[in-house]
């Protein structure tokens, strides 16, 4: 076993969060060590092959980070990497057709475009979108205020912010099913036209909080969605590369076995092995600990006491929805056969209420039954430059809500046969929608919650870390979501310590950076 190596702080994990937390410490001059069990970069945020088959893992789109507003504009100008990202315009936020919305509707990029296309489709509520989009917009708004306020010590900015929030303060505690019942009653074509992406978000609009959905949508709509040219992995890989710039270390194949304390309790160590052997052990010393991954996986690595407080903080904070995955392998073009959109999202014709919305998450439990499917999302990746399917087999992903409920107790074989019964479904419904789809297959696959719990490494398969649930507490008491733990040095820099998606996962590690900074200046004065 190697010992004495010493660090300011380990990172445990490589998805965005981490990355971010790790590029932020280092570029402020600490000492970081980055260990990643697996041999690629990214998490969720990366780009793998299955034989033939390019497969992006992300969620595909995020917002433009480079409008100013945007809430990775930030952190990605400090570490400079903003402009070595080739940012690709998807067009239509979402095309959402199916359901109560009947014929298709484009959600545009940006709030007048926004309100023209909703105004345009449902005149009759058109006052009601108006003041529901400039209260999406004056949330949005608030939080690059504030976060402009904290960075520059401007009172001024810190007063604006104070009363751009009046909206988020007046709703903070309701959840988007009462918000939209508020606005627009039993408008149910304009609640899914508005809320039609909220797979990306969540699944059920009454545990779904309200100022979640501001600040995700609002930042989609004020920036408009991108797709990052060479997939997600460019992100990941420029985060890396910001580490070791900046004198950091990376560690690819290293799995963390341990989180060792010190007499009063704080992180000190971080043991790790090569993951292929489980030999090789190491011992890093550690002022901080970044875990990218959830508080189960991080207090399974600690010592029995301070494994309490993390299952008493945290133990009891329902998880997220999971995700399914049916990617296609095309031998041409997609918008050969008439799938032109990036972004296309269908609705059940037996979901006629947006409260409705999450009910076809237990769905994969099941078999499909005579051509009726849940929800789903279709990524056209051609319908962008994305530079990775230029040739074939060209990537088409459909996705939906899974549970790993869904996938409990079924044999591996079982499993097997029931994937293929679905990606058979899958295939038909887009056959139907487009002429000619099933000719061009010559590849297919199909990732479940199971498959996200393993890659990911999440309890139950949990996308989005913890359920976004409205708070129980008041505006005065803060964001309900923190990197903090109730162990000293320990931050949770990834979802769970803050929202989903790149934007969340980035200011997680961004959040979790600052207040292991603050930590580590203690530190330094106290020596």
């Amino acid at each position: 076993m190697t010992t004495g190596k010493k660090f300011d702080a380990v990172v445990i994990g490589s998805g965005l969060g981490g990355l971010t937390a790790g590029a932020l410490l280092a570029k402020r001059g600490y000492s970081v060590c980055l260990l990643e069990r697996n041999f690629s970069l990214g998490g969720a945020a990366s780009v793998y092959r299955v034989g033939n088959l390019t497969v992006e893992s992300s969620l595909h789109q995020t917002s433009d980070a480079r409008n100013p507003r945007d809430p990775k504009h930030g952190v990605l100008s400090e570490l400079g990497i903003l402009d070595e990202i080739e940012w690709r315009p998807t067009g239509p936020l979402h095309n959402v057709r199916g359901g109560p919305v009947g014929e298709n509707f484009a959600l545009p990029a940006g709030f007048d475009a926004a309100y023209d296309a909703l105004a345009s489709r449902f005149p009759d509520k058109s006052q009601a979108i108006k003041s529901f989009l400039n209260e999406v917009e004056q949330i949005h708004d608030s939080l690059w205020t504030i976060r402009q306020a904290r960075e520059t010590g401007s009172v001024a900015k810190f007063a604006k912010a104070l009363w751009e929030i009046e909206p988020a303060a007046r709703g903070w505690q309701d959840s988007l099913d009462e918000v939209f019942e508020r606005d627009f009653g039993g408008a149910e074509a304009l609640k899914c036209a508005l809320g039609a992406n909220l797979l990306y978000f969540g699944d059920d609009p009454a545990r779904t909080w309200w100022i979640y959905y501001a600040l995700a949508q609002g930042a989609n709509i004020a920036s408009g969605g991108v797709y990052i040219k060479g997939g997600s992995r460019q992100l990941s890989l420029k985060l890396a590369k910001a580490i070791t710039k900046a004198g950091g270390v990376v560690r690819l194949g290293r799995l963390a076995t341990a989180i060792e304390t010190d007499s009063e309790g704080h992180v000190a160590r971080v043991r790790h092995v090569a993951r292929k052997s489980g030999e090789d052990e190491e011992t890093l010393d550690a002022r901080v600990v970044m875990a990218n991954c959830s508080p189960a996986v991080a207090g399974d690595l600690l010592p029995a006491q301070a494994r309490e407080l993390m299952e008493a903080e945290f133990g009891a904070r329902p998880l997220s929805t999971s995700l399914f995955c049916a990617n296609f392998g095309l031998k041409a073009k997609p918008e050969t056969v008439g799938l032109k959109d990036y972004s296309s999202i269908v609705l059940p014709q037996s979901l006629t209420r947006f409260s409705q919305y999450g009910d076809g998450a237990g769905a994969m439990g099941g078999d499909p039954e005579n051509g009726a499917l849940p929800l789903y999302s279709v990524a056209n990746f051609t319908a962008v430059d994305s530079g990775l399917w230029d040739d074939p087999p060209i990537l088409v992903s459909v996705l939906g809500l899974d549970r790993l409920d869904n996938w409990r107790n079924v044999t591996r074989e079982d499993a097997g046969e029931r994937r293929e019964r679905w990606l058979d479904a899958f295939q038909d419904a887009l056959e139907r929608d487009y002429p000619g789809f099933s000719s061009l297959v010559t590849d297919r696959m199909m990732l479940n919650a199971h498959s996200m719990a393993g890659y990911l490494n999440t309890p139950d398969g949990a996308v989005y870390g913890f359920e976004p649930l409205p708070p129980e507490d008041p505006i005065v008491a803060g964001f309900p979501r923190t990197p903090r733990t109730p162990v000293g040095g320990l931050y949770l820099s990834s979802a769970f310590g803050g929202e989903h998606g790149f934007n969340g996962a980035i200011l997680s590690g961004a959040e979790a950076a600052r207040l292991a900074a603050g930590r580590l200046e203690s530190c330094a004065e106290a020596d």
